[in-house]
């Protein structure tokens, strides 16, 4: 293999692609043409497969096989027989149409999993750990008796506030650990999904939760991790647990964090912890502004041009002593959006809900009928 010179790859077939491998590099990508939106090393059409082999006499530079991450979007499962010959380090898999995968025989040390449609997992021994990704409720798994943790990390509607949740899961006794990541925004983790999982030691939370005060009834806990989380009201005190020695709160609402902080201090002075910490405590209107920005999901150029304007009207608004430092603020605003192009309805409705937010930052009391005939007065979208 040919570091930072261009060489051709027989992927699909004889010198099919040509590639180019920087020095350092660890990973190497595959993606399937017209679906895989990321740039890859390598693009396959759809049905093509891969000839697995050919990254057989691919070494690191200290020994061990390369690369020592691959991620591939599409069908091809063919890489599950190619591992049980040549182990993978971690696999990041993104199936398309694919409804079932049998991984009995794999060799693979972390497995990767983003799931869209319905699709049955069948694990294998040497599958060291695993992590699924996506929409979870289309995961059938089996086979994963030798696991005690479980890795899920879900992709929610940003505009719906219903609760998801973990399918059911047929044996769950032998789960010590589970992690869950959801976005800060959008709908939460209900957390009682968790209690199918009666043996859990360790738990690692992060992103929008609820039904916190479910985890009470895992006295076992020994280690509890809590992450970009805004809202903490519901969770048990620390005390609930009496194995609890190592604790994470970050980049958690500020008013239960320090609640949580007094209860650490009062708590190792009378047990020790392996490590306890809570820090970067965040005020409600952050998990707005950092994560609840409609402007977030627009297309790129305009998403880093309104964002920043967003950002600069709520600088002014903060420190507005005054109504009409407030509405210049909004004016600016809205001036900056209609010189953007293609603005469509659903962003016309964006901005609408931006100045919203904005006005519910300001110390001043502002009517939402005031705010709407200023977005109307400015905008000509």
């Amino acid at each position: 293999m040919q570091r930072d010179t261009p060489f051709y790859m027989s992927l699909t077939k004889e010198n099919s692609h040509k590639v180019k491998i920087s020095a350092g590099q660890g990973r190497f990508s595959i993606g399937t043409k017209g679906v895989t939106t990321s740039k890859c090393d390598a693009m396959v059409d759809t049905g093509d497969q891969i000839n697995w082999n050919v990254f057989n006499d691919f070494q690191v530079p200290a020994g061990g096989n390369w690369p020592r991450v691959m991620e591939y979007h599409g069908d091809d499962t063919s890489f599950i027989a190619w591992s049980a010959t040549r182990e993978m380090e971690a696999m990041q898999w993104t199936p398309l149409d694919t409804t079932e995968a049998n991984f009995t025989t794999a060799h693979i040390g972390q497995l990767t999993i983003t799931i869209n449609k319905p699709i049955r997992i069948i694990l294998g021994e040497k599958v060291k750990s695993v992590f699924f990704r996506g929409n979870i409720s289309n995961l059938t798994l089996e086979n994963y008796d030798h696991l005690e943790a479980l890795s899920f990390s879900f992709i929610p509607d940003i505009n719906s506030t219903t609760p998801i949740s973990l399918p059911l899961f047929t044996k769950t006794a032998h789960i010590k650990d589970i992690s869950i990541v959801t976005k800060v925004k959008g709908q939460p983790f209900d957390c009682t999904s968790l209690l199918q999982f009666s043996n859990l030691t360790a738990i690692a939370l992060s992103g929008n939760m609820c039904n916190l005060n479910s985890l009470e009834s895992f006295t076992a806990i020994e280690a509890l991790e809590l992450r970009y989380i805004s809202d903490l009201s519901t969770l048990p005190a620390l005390d609930t647990w009496p194995n609890l020695n190592y604790f994470i709160g970050w980049n958690i609402e500020e008013q239960t964090g320090k609640v949580l902080k007094k209860q650490l201090t009062t708590l190792e002075k009378q047990r020790t912890f392996k490590y306890a910490s809570v820090s970067n405590l965040k005020k409600p209107e952050w998990f707005i502004t950092e994560f609840g920005i409609p402007f977030g999901v627009w297309p790129t150029k305009n998403n880093k041009v309104a964002v920043k304007a967003y950002k600069d009207a709520l600088k002014v608004i903060k420190k507005a002593s005054s109504i009409e430092d407030v509405q210049g603020a909004i004016k600016i605003l809205v001036e900056v959006i209609n010189d953007l192009p293609n603005i469509e309805t659903t962003e016309r409705e964006d901005t609408w809900e931006v100045v919203m937010q904005l006005v519910s930052f300001s110390t001043l009391e502002i009517e939402e009928e005031t705010a709407g005939k200023w977005f109307d007065q400015y905008r000509d979208f």
